[in-house]
C-alpha cells in the first residue's frame, strides 16, 4: 500500500501519543515515527514493510539493535526501485524528543546494509531526476578530464539535456541528447562495462563511443569512506546491487 498524507498524519499523531508504560513503545511509537519519516524520504513506497528488534528499556534509551525496511516499487527523490530492502544496527535516535512530536533523527552514524535492485522500466522513468542528471554530468566531465571523452568536441561548448539508457548483460549503453549555445542538437551514445574492483572501487571498462573506432582503457571511479559494494550484478533489463552505506546525521 502507498503511503498517503492520512497514514502520514495517522502515524505522526501515534507517534505523540503519551505512554501509560514501558510496554509496547515499538508499535504504538517507533513503528509509526519511522513509517511517517519514511513517507516524508520517499515520494512513493508500496508494500512497506518494517521490522523493529529490541526491548523497551533498549528503546527508552533511544538505542535500537536492528531495523530492517523492505519496499517495492519504491522512489527516492525520483529514482524509482523496483525492489529495496535495508537493515541496520546499533541504531541512536531522538526518542525523547519524538515522544513529544519531534521528527526522529539519528544521534550517531549508522552503517546501513541493503539490496537494491532496478528494472530497465525503472532506468528509463529514473533517467530524468536531478540526482542521476547530475551524476550523468559528472561522469561526463570525468571522461573528459581522462581523455576518454567524445572525440573531436568540446565539452564545455554543450549541454546535457536528457538522457537515455539500457542495462544489457554486464554493460550499460547510454544516449546523451546535448544541445550547444547555437541550439544544435545531437545525440551521442556511450556503452561502457561495470565491475568491481573492490568494495569502494567501480571500474568503468571498454569505454566506448559507437563510430568512433577506439575503446578507451579502464576507468576507476572511488566511491569514497562510508561505502562497501560487495554485488554490482547488470543483467539485461535488470541491475542489482548489494552493499553497505553509511549515513550520517
Amino acid at each position: 500500500m502507498s503511503l498517503t498524507s492520512p497514514e502520514m498524519a495517522q502515524a505522526k499523531a501515534a507517534a505523540v501519543a503519551p505512554l501509560t508504560s514501558e510496554q509496547g513503545l515499538i508499535p504504538r511509537v517507533l513503528q509509526p515515527a519511522l513509517r511517517w519519516w519514511l513517507a516524508s524520504q520517499l515520494e512513493q513506497a508500496t508494500e512497506l514493510a518494517i521490522e523493529i528488534q529490541g526491548g523497551d528499556r533498549q528503546i527508552l534509551r533511544g538505542y535500537l539493535p536492528h531495523v530492517r525496511v523492505a519496499a517495492a516499487r519504491a522512489n527516492y527523490r525520483g529514482i524509482q526501485l523496483r525492489h529495496a530492502v535495508v537493515q541496520a544496527e546499533q541504531i541512536q535516535i531522538n526518542l525523547g524528543q519524538v515522544l513529544r512530536g519531534k521528527p526522529l533523527k539519528l544521534l550517531a552514524a549508522v552503517p546501513v546494509h541493503g539490496e537494491l535492485v532496478l528494472s530497465q522500466e525503472d532506468l528509463s522513468a529514473s533517467l530524468g531526476a536531478p540526482l542521476l542528471q547530475s551524476g550523468l554530468r559528472e561522469l561526463l566531465k570525468l571522461l573528459d578530464q581522462r581523455g576518454l571523452g567524445k572525440a573531436g568536441v568540446n565539452l564545455q561548448e554543450w549541454q546535457l539535456l536528457h538522457t537515455q539508457g539500457e542495462l544489457g548483460a554486464g554493460y550499460l549503453h547510454l544516449v546523451f541528447s546535448m544541445v550547444n549555445a547555437q541550439g544544435e542538437q545531437i545525440d551521442w551514445h556511450l556503452r561502457i562495462r561495470l565491475r568491481l574492483q573492490d568494495e569502494r572501487t567501480l571500474c568503468l571498462e571498454n569505454v566506448h563511443w559507437p563510430g568512433e573506432p577506439n575503446t578507451h582503457p579502464t576507468v576507476a571511479i572511488d566511491l569514497g569512506d562510508g561505502v562497501a559494494i560487495q554485488e554490482l550484478r547488470l543483467e539485461a533489463g535488470s541491475l542489482r546491487v548489494r552493499g553497505m552505506i553509511c549515513i550520517y546525521p
